[in-house]
């Protein structure tokens, strides 16, 4: 015949037992042991402790050990079981948040990495965007230099972690473009004018071990386009004109030992690019450049 098997009503089974393999205890009101596991002072813990809603501090006992796996959904950010106890071999703990609805500094990742930069970029453009830029300048001893720029959709991640990213941008509207007008005279130095624009324009740098990009990018733009008109004369040094539209644009540069990209470009959208330069008494260089493009990207690993 099998020894009889004592059960005890209060959860526990010996002064000096060790503890089940496995407990499931629920808070119990009528015995005052409500949000704890009291097996007695001198026990060790069970092999797993299952407390959905116990109090944030898990005590087993001042001075035991933690149990070999812990799950604490609704503890507190840091699930310390008591003082003086060791934590659990293995231990569960999503990420918190705090009573001011920020995230907690102790709280861990929604993936437990804690040297990971997950990034979701989503970017929607429906209206036109434009930029008129006019530039008059006379009698200057140094450099002239001016900028112009159109984007409908913008984004730059830079980090020093392992990266995730999830780039999304769509553009569309009657028009993306800028326009430049400059009538620049007797400069000392060097006159430098460019003006760009993009309907979508996303640039990736990482300094991880690894990165992993998904980038979409759509642009259905009427017209995406720049103009850019310039008269220089009497200029001692350089005069430098540029002018660019691109419709998608991505661009990555990274030192991840694994690097994987996986890039989407669409457009149907017509570019145009118009740039006119007019130049007088230059006593350097003219250099004068003009693009059009659809879908630009480039990667650099190394």
């Amino acid at each position: 015949m099998l020894p009889m098997t004592q059960a005890f009503a209060d959860g526990s089974t010996s002064s000096h037992a060790g503890g089940s393999v496995m407990q499931l205890r629920p808070p119990q009101a009528s015995d005052g042991l409500a949000g704890s596991i009291n097996l007695g002072p001198n026990v060790g813990n069970t092999l797993m402790t299952v407390m959905p809603q116990g109090s944030a501090d898990p005590v087993v006992g001042s001075n035991a050990g933690n149990g070999v796996m812990m799950v604490n959904p609704q503890g507190a950010a840091d699930p310390n079981t008591a003082t003086n106890a060791g934590n659990g071999v293995m231990q569960l703990q999503p990420g918190q948040v705090a009573s001011n609805g920020s995230a907690s500094d102790n709280g861990a990742p929604a993936n437990g990495n804690t040297n990971e930069s997950d990034i979701v970029n989503k970017q929607v453009n429906l209206d036109t965007v434009w930029n008129n830029t006019n530039v008059t300048v006379d009698d200057v001893n140094g450099d002239v230099n001016g900028q112009a720029s159109a984007v409908a959709n913008a984004f730059q991640a830079v980090t020093m972690n392992n990266s995730i990213v999830d780039n999304n941008q769509y553009a569309s509207g009657a028009a993306v473009g800028s326009d430049l007008t400059a009538q620049i005279t007797n400069i000392n130095g060097s006159v430098n004018m460019s003006n760009q624009v993009a309907c979508n324009n996303a640039d990736v740098s990482t300094d991880p071990a690894y990165t992993i990009v998904h980038s979409k990018q759509e642009c259905a733009v009427g017209d995406p386009s720049q103009a850019t008109n310039v008269f220089a004369a009497q200029v001692q040094n350089d005069v430098n004109v540029s002018g660019s539209v691109a419709a998608n644009v991505y661009t990555e540069d990274t030192n991840a030992k694994y690097n994987y990209v996986n890039s989407q470009q669409i457009n149907s959208s017509a570019v145009n690019s118009t740039t006119n330069v007019q130049a007088y008494n230059v006593g350097g260089t003219v250099n004068v450049s003009s693009s059009a493009v659809g879908n630009t990207a480039q990667v650099v690993h190394y």
